[in-house]
Parts: structure tokens; C-alpha cells; sequence
């Protein structure tokens, strides 16, 4: 091959390695990043979504836009998110259920949220159990207590095969305990369930149910958590009353699509890292009750591969069917 030939052929593969990484130099420009959330307004991630992404989009010289897309208990916007193209300008900010409890009580889900490129952790809400003010049960041995000695308990929870389901069955394996699952259209419809006494417990997520339990409506006995909260520091784990292996929180992290370019998944992790570190954000975030937990691509891939695992487990251990 003469000379001439070779260096035109080599002008060729340098300008082809080239365009892509002019096309990710140059992101993000032209179009704004669109933002899946997989529930409607006014859930964990539309409110971490819209407090976090106007500091992004000031780090990064480009809108966000918020689209929420409810459906298949949050698996709609995980199978959006698979089928988009892996250029940076379609995110997902998932949470437990569209990356472990959907796909772990519903495999025939269209895609595999551990192909997803992880992006950072943003936010958690740990699960807490509560029960009326009346009840006899003041922690949690004296409700396992009462539930032993009950000819019916019923536990509600937001729709079979929620986080506050498969939270309630995790500790129902753990305690050995017997409690009838009664699902509602939501945690709120769930609380008031409790609160008009048509159940007798709900373990829902402890930001949602705040306002409830410093209104003295609802008595928090123990939280699903290795550590306590500091929005709550009065109130002791499950483990320290006892029960171990109970740990269940809700969380929010960004994801792109399969194959988004590795510098695209930096930049957006540095960026949600700043906002995250931003005493405006940071303050947003602790006030309604949430945890900022912030982590490397990497750190959210392996945390999501767990969850994944562990609610798997739950679910064929509980016998936990898609509807």
C-alpha cells in the first residue's frame, strides 16, 4: 500500500474516532434534557427532579424538562428510557420500584434496569411503621405482640407489589407474623385507611407521613433502617427493638439510557454532585423529611444491582404476583 494510500485511510479513521467525541465535547447544545419520572407530580423523584435540576442546568447552560410518566407502577418511564437513544438528552430519575420492586415482582418487564447507565444517587426516604394513636402497640415488640395475639391484622399499602407491600411481607418473614395485605390506590389513601381504622398498620416511606406523626395522628414505632434519621433521631430502628434484616428505604437517582458515552455520565454526575452540595438544595431536600445521599456512577450501579437482588428475593419468598 503506497504511502498516500495509508494516510488518507488514516485521515479517515481519525476523523471517524473524532466525531464522536466532538458530539460529546459539544453536549449538551442545540435541545433540553428531558427528565422521566415514573410517577405523578408531587412523588419522591418529581420532587427531587425539580429541586435538583435547575442547579444542574445552571452548571451546565441547558434546561431540564420534567416529564412525568406514570404507568406499570413506575415500569412505563424504565421501558421510555430503555428505548431512547443513549446521547445524554433523555434521563431517568428512578427509584426502588422502577429499578428493583417492578422488575422483581413483573420479569417479563422489557428491559433490564441493571443495563442502564447509572449516573448518581441523589436522594433517600426510609420506611417507617406506623399505627394509630389508640393502639395498644407503643413499639415494636409490643406489636408483633399484638399481632400474635390477634385473630385478624391487616397491613394496607399503596398497590400490590409497592414498596410499602414488600417492605410489610420483608417483615412479616423476618417476625414470622401473620397479617393480611389490603392494597390501595396510594400511600395517602393507604394513611387514611389507618387513620378511619380499616387497617391496623401501614409501613410507608417517613417523609410522606411526617406531618402526620408531629400532628400526633399517627404513632411511629420503628424505622426500617441501619441508622436513624435525623429527621426523625428519637425514634429507634427495627433492629435496635430487635428485628433484624429489615431494611427498606425509597430513593432517587439519575440513570441514562444503555451505551450513553462514559464523559456524558460524568459530566451529569459532577453536576448533580454540585447541586447536591448547594446549602439551597441541600436545605430543600432535609426540610421534607428526605437524606441526600450522593454516590459515583459506579456506587449507584452496584446499589442497584443490589436492591435489585434483595427484592427479588422477597418477592418469590412472599409469593408476591404482578396483578
Amino acid at each position: 500500500m503506497s504511502i498516500t494510500r495509508r494516510a488518507a485511510l488514516g485521515a479517515l479513521g481519525a476523523a471517524a474516532l473524532a466525531a464522536p467525541a466532538q458530539a460529546q465535547a459539544e453536549w449538551p447544545k442545540g435541545q433540553p434534557i428531558k427528565v422521566l419520572i415514573p410517577f405523578a407530580p408531587g412523588g419522591v423523584p418529581d420532587i427531587i427532579a425539580r429541586i435538583v435540576t435547575p442547579k444542574m442546568a445552571e452548571g451546565l447552560g441547558q434546561s431540564f424538562v420534567i416529564e412525568n410518566k406514570p404507568g406499570a407502577g413506575g415500569g412505563l418511564a424504565g421501558q421510555l428510557l430503555a428505548q431512547a437513544a443513549p446521547d445524554g438528552y433523555t434521563l431517568l430519575m428512578g427509584t426502588v420500584s422502577t429499578l428493583a420492586i417492578v422488575p422483581a415482582v413483573n420479569p417479563s418487564l422489557k428491559y433490564d434496569p441493571t443495563s442502564f447507565a447509572a449516573i448518581g444517587l441523589a436522594a433517600i426516604v426510609p420506611m417507617v411503621v406506623l399505627v394509630r394513636p389508640d393502639s395498644p402497640a407503643k413499639d415494636i415488640p409490643g406489636l408483633i405482640a399484638l399481632i400474635q395475639r390477634s385473630p385478624k391484622f391487616d397491613y394496607g399499602s399503596s398497590g400490590n407489589g409497592s414498596i410499602l407491600h414488600l417492605t410489610a411481607e420483608l417483615f412479616r418473614l423476618r417476625t414470622g407474623v401473620k397479617m393480611q395485605h389490603i392494597p390501595y390506590k396510594g400511600s395517602a389513601p393507604a394513611q387514611q385507611a389507618l387513620l378511619a381504622g380499616e387497617i391496623d398498620v401501614v409501613f410507608d416511606a417517613l417523609a410522606p407521613a411526617m406531618g402526620q406523626i408531629q400532628a400526633g395522628k399517627l404513632r411511629a414505632l420503628g424505622l426500617a433502617m441501619a441508622r436513624r434519621s435525623p429527621a426523625l433521631p428519637e425514634l429507634k430502628t427495627l433492629a435496635e427493638q430487635g428485628v433484624a434484616g429489615v431494611e427498606a428505604y425509597t430513593w432517587a437517582g439519575l440513570y441514562a439510557p444503555q451505551g450513553t458515552p462514559a464523559p456524558i455520565v460524568q459530566r451529569l454526575n459532577a453536576e448533580l454532585l454540585k447541586a447536591l452540595k448547594d446549602p439551597e438544595v441541600a436545605k430543600k431536600i432535609s426540610d421534607l423529611g428526605y437524606e441526600i445521599a450522593s454516590s459515583t456512577p459506579a456506587e449507584l450501579a452496584t446499589h442497584t444491582a443490589a436492591e435489585l437482588k434483595k427484592w427479588t428475593e422477597v418477592a418469590r419468598a412472599a409469593d408476591v404476583k404482578p396483578d
